[in-house]
């Protein structure tokens, strides 16, 4: 129990360490170390609150080997950071799981698993997409703590024979990124190389993205009438005719004042979550929920660890503890739960954070994506570009800005403008240029940028 509660709060102190300065901010892990607490804070206080000792600590123990089933680097994750806290926790997790490369969906059709675009890869690719006369849907390059990761997906004809007339698209995902030159005016056309030395995407004339490393997964529901599907066909497991385990059922915590103090929790994770959508980011006060939720996993013990007179109370003043250390949060919880009166009487009757509309002089680039117009599932769709920013605060610490353009005309990239503060212009709804590194214009003012 006390590792499961250690998790928590590294949890959170990691978090806090990956926002405290924009200019290093990696969005994407502190995506993923909220999501583990969205299926496991009820486990986390219901175990706390159960009776005897001998179950609780068998509880703690069956949610952290639920908690370590996703994969390899969830479990190694967890084995890390109870390290951290001076845990030892391997020897009490299942033995990990054999990972299968491919996998069947509900019919029993072989789908393309994420695998490592090597040498091999590249040529695999080329065989079944036609990348000469692929056109880019979408770039992401954004900051990942001290490196940079990229984000490339190519809409592309298959080699293949396939029936329906539904696009195939080449997704590739990278890791360390060293350079990167996109234009959205030169999209069309893509080659691919990996050795020894990283890879490079090449897109268009001019643009280009190297990295150390990258993988590739397809978006084609005909992948398994590819020459690499057809590959994979042989040695991808069927799936079993009936489940290997009893369906699980979440563990909640018995009493009323643990059940909120879960809830509040749970609802503060899926806040800092919610920063997954890009335009969201800057509108999470990250700091502040990280500083309100402060040594939650130690706080729950102690709560579980009243006399049962006195337990629903200390969880109780764990939860308003929570609530008013983030006033952000205090607004959520009264919006989502308003049958919770004892919470809505601790919202403050100010706006949790008042709206910026400028920049300053400087701002460094943490994060450019871009998506073309294309079609989706029948309905047409329009070209979008998403920005966040790092931008000095009044306090001398880096902060973060997101900006929309719904409808860009035109986006340009250099690695520049993501390595080091540039020079910003902005106008609302026209345009953003950092330098000669970055820029984004719309043809004309669009309210919604």
């Amino acid at each position: 129990m006390s590792m499961f509660a250690a998790l928590l709060d590294r949890s959170v102190a990691r978090i806090g360490e990956l926002a405290a300065d924009g200019r290093c901010f990696d969005r994407q892990a502190v995506v993923e170390i909220a999501d583990v607490w969205d299926n496991h804070t009820f486990p986390l206080v219901g175990a706390a609150v159960s009776r005897p000792a001998w179950l609780r600590e068998r509880r703690a123990r069956a949610a952290l080997g639920w908690m370590a089933e996703p994969g390899p680097a969830r479990r190694a994750w967890m084995v890390e950071q109870a390290a951290v806290a001076g845990h030892r926790l391997e020897p009490l997790l299942p033995p990990p799981a054999q990972r299968v490369v491919h996998y069947r969906d509900y019919q029993g059709v072989v789908r393309p698993g994420i695998v490592p675009l090597t040498a091999t890869a590249v040529a695999s690719v080329g065989e079944d997409y036609d990348l000469a006369r692929a056109q880019v849907r979408g770039v992401r390059v954004e900051r990942a703590g001290p490196e940079l990761c990229g984000y490339v997906a190519l809409a592309a004809p298959r080699g293949y024979h396939a029936p329906g007339d539904h696009e195939a698209v080449v997704e590739l995902f990278l890791s360390d990124v060293q350079a990167v030159e996109f234009d959205s005016g030169d999209r069309a056309g893509a080659t691919l190389a990996a050795d020894a030395a990283g890879v490079e995407v090449r897109v268009g004339a001019q643009g280009h993205l190297r990295a150390a490393s990258a993988t590739v997964w397809f978006d084609d529901r005909s992948w398994h009438l590819s020459h690499a599907g057809r590959a994979a066909d042989p040695y991808t497991p069927r799936r079993p005719a009936a489940p290997r385990k009893p369906p699980r059922t979440q563990l909640r915590p018995a009493c009323d004042g643990a059940l909120d103090a879960a809830m509040v929790l749970h609802q503060a994770m899926l806040e800092i979550r919610s920063v997954r959508y890009a335009k969201l980011v800057g509108r999470v006060p990250l700091r502040e929920l990280c500083e309100a939720l402060a040594g939650a996993g130690d706080g729950v013990l102690t709560a579980a660890g009243q006399p049962p007179a006195a337990r629903n109370n200390a969880f109780r003043r764990l939860a308003e503890k929570w609530i008013t250390g983030s006033p952000s949060l205090a607004h959520r919880i009264a919006d989502r739960f308003a049958d919770v009166h004892w919470a809505r009487a601790l919202v403050p009757t100010s706006s949790p954070r008042p709206t910026v509309t400028d920049l300053p002089a400087q701002a460094q680039l943490t994060l450019a994506a871009y998506t073309a117009a294309h079609t989706e599932f029948g309905a047409a769709r329009d070209a979008s570009a998403v920005v966040n920013l790092a931008v000095s605060q009044d306090d001398g610490t880096w902060g973060l800005r997101a900006i929309e353009f719904p409808r860009p005309a035109h986006l340009s990239l250099g690695t520049a403008a993501l390595t080091a503060p540039n020079a910003a212009s902005y106008t609302a709804g026209v345009s953003l240029s950092l330098g000669g590194d970055f820029t984004v214009t719309c043809r004309e003012r669009d309210p919604g940028c």
